[in-house]
């Protein structure tokens, strides 16, 4: 019962190390759900299997770590596959060099080698371990960490450089004295010392681009701020024409049945309608920003002979920000306007934008010419204009997760599909 709890207590605690850790990195799959609340649980089980499971061979021990982190982390968060693989590198190697450097502090001491000494490097292992990815967490929760692309290629190689150094000096051996002892000592010291000092720095300048990326996304909700008011007031401008001309078209339509031209006047009437419509909305959600994004978006898809579907409700009661609105929806209908504009037939796009029960739910769907590859819910660039639309969706992702929304992108038989669902 004892080794039960000693192994239960140490496993909640690295478990809680890994739910801190990816937590600073990555969203969660379904942050409101009950069930996204149990990743530090699952971390914990994943600990569990590795005390209650035969010791691999040394060189095997890292990896038995990593591929069961990475396994939890790939179902709890939104993360690509070789980040998350290069993410727990990192967590081993952490969890690694404070053993390592535990173990050599005891080992500076005389005496024999207990079950007592063993439980106690153990807890103290990971009580510092969770205090550094805690640390760690204080420090970079509420940056903008390792949202670029910039330098990922050389961070790969950053945990996975420590960790063979760690394999390599820790093939020295335990039972050394004396100077040996306090040289692997001052090994790891000064290796750890420099390894953290290369991790700050680098983090700082991830941190960095990140900041750039939030400067350039916000430069774009400006842009498409001004576009939206120049639209505001050139429709503005055409009712004032409408209602200039509104006194001349009565006294026409009047002239025409006075003099019994009745089918002059009938016509004339119908192009008139048309005219209105044509410039009217077409939308009213009892959102001001929605309905001027709608319309517009609606009557740009309209002249490129572009249909649209909406299915909308009620939005007076949404709480986001104008400029978060903006981005969201200018994006995904530009994106699926250029789109159909690529294709000859079956030019379409179906949008839904409701509030149910608390949550805005967006949905769009529309025909691609040529199949998108996905992974980790981002769009595999390859060419020039896959590769403006990824930026747009990046975009997208940012308001989303700021938000505290989730989404999915999926592309299956010639159709995109973009789903979210964000806290309203």
């Amino acid at each position: 019962m004892e080794v039960l709890i000693k192994c239960l207590l140490l496993s909640w605690m690295a478990g809680v190390s890994c739910r801190l850790f990816f937590d600073t990195l990555a969203p969660l799959r379904r942050p409101e759900s009950p069930a996204g609340r149990t990743a530090s649980w699952a971390f914990t089980a994943a600990f569990l299997v590795i005390a209650f499971t035969e010791i691999p061979p040394y060189i095997l021990q890292p990896v038995r770590f990593i591929v069961l982190v990475a396994f939890v982390a790939q179902m709890y968060y939104y993360i690509k596959i070789w980040k998350n693989l290069v993410f727990s590198l990192l967590l081993c190697a952490v969890y690694w060099l404070v053993n390592m450097l535990v173990l050599s502090v005891f080992l500076m001491f005389p005496g024999e080698w207990t079950t007592a000494l063993g439980n106690a490097i153990e807890i103290l292992t990971d009580g510092l371990f969770l205090a550094a990815i805690y640390a760690f967490h204080f420090r970079y929760r509420k940056r903008a960490l390792w949202q670029t692309q910039e330098g990922r290629g050389m961070f790969a190689l950053f945990p996975l450089c420590g960790m063979v150094v760690l394999m390599a000096l820790s093939m020295i051996s335990q039972d050394s004295h004396g100077g040996e002892n306090a040289a692997r000592l001052a090994a790891l010291s000064a290796f750890g010392v420099v390894w953290m000092g290369v991790f700050y720095f680098f983090g700082n300048f991830l941190e960095t681009e990140g900041k750039l990326q939030e400067a350039r996304l916000s430069q774009e909700r400006i842009q498409n701020q001004m576009e939206l008011y120049q639209s505001i007031q050139a429709q503005y401008e055409q009712q004032r024409r409408y209602l200039h001309d509104y006194k001349n078209q009565l006294q026409s339509i009047q002239g025409m049945l006075l003099d019994g031209q009745k089918e002059d006047a009938l016509s004339y009437i119908s192009r008139l309608v048309g005219g209105i419509r044509k410039s009217g909305d077409a939308v009213n959600t009892n959102h001001r920003v929605v309905n001027i994004v709608l319309n517009r978006k609606y009557q740009e898809a309209c002249e490129k002979g572009i249909a649209v579907t909406m299915a909308v409700n009620d939005l007076s009661g949404l709480s986001m920000d104008e400029e978060d609105l903006i981005v969201l929806l200018v994006n995904l209908l530009d994106n699926a306007i250029e789109a159909c504009g690529k294709l000859e037939t079956q030019r379409i796009i179906k949008l839904k934008l409701t509030m149910e029960e608390g949550w805005l739910i967006l949905s769009i769907r529309n025909p691609v010419k040529e199949p998108l590859r996905i992974q980790g819910n981002v769009i595999v660039t390859t060419k020039g204009n896959a590769f403006r639309h990824g930026i747009g969706l990046r975009n997208v992702d940012a308001v989303i997760r700021k938000n505290k929304g989730t989404s999915v992108l999926t592309c299956e038989e010639g159709w995109f599909s973009f789903s979210a669902m964000i806290p309203s």
